[in-house]
């Protein structure tokens, strides 16, 4: 009986040891912007985001971007889906694949628009979630992002 013990313990103490290892390093930049549908994105300034909030599977909060929007990351290899989300912001899902770990994330505005029709309101989301590879190209430009494409 306590060989039995022994072994499953060794056992259990093992494959622990063994689902513990396997994580992987994220890392990204956060930075805001205004609304794109209300003008030139030309013109644009982004600030960074510090203290947004990245979740994992589930809400499993995982960390949070220090005060220059960037964030490093050690998360579990199960761990498939990012959520970063940030007061007044629509929040932005990311699925994690082997090929990036490194995101850059630009939050637009969560906001109602004031005095305009449900469906009007979609239009101008869908305008502004439209404006975002510009915005990347822009943030690059700029010398804020590292990439002219988003890693998605």
């Amino acid at each position: 009986m306590i060989n039995l013990i022994f072994i499953l313990t060794t056992l259990l103490s093992l494959y622990s040891t063994t689902l513990s290892g396997q994580t992987r390093v994220i890392k990204g930049k956060i930075i805001g912007s205004e609304f794109p549908s209300k003008g030139d994105t030309s013109t644009y300034e982004f600030w960074e985001l510090n203290g947004s909030v990245i979740f994992g599977n589930d809400s499993i909060r995982l960390g949070t971007a220090d005060d220059k929007g960037e964030f490093q990351l050690e998360t579990p290899i199960n761990i498939e889906n990012l959520t970063i989300g940030w007061v007044g912001m629509y929040p932005e899902k990311f699925v994690l694949t082997d090929e990036c770990d490194y995101l850059e994330v630009i939050f637009l505005p969560d906001a109602i628009y004031d005095f305009v029709t449900l469906r009007k309101e979609k239009r101008l989301r869908k305008k502004d979630r439209e404006a975002l590879p510009e915005l990347y190209r822009k943030a690059f430009e700029l010398g804020i992002f590292n990439r002219k494409e988003p890693c998605r």
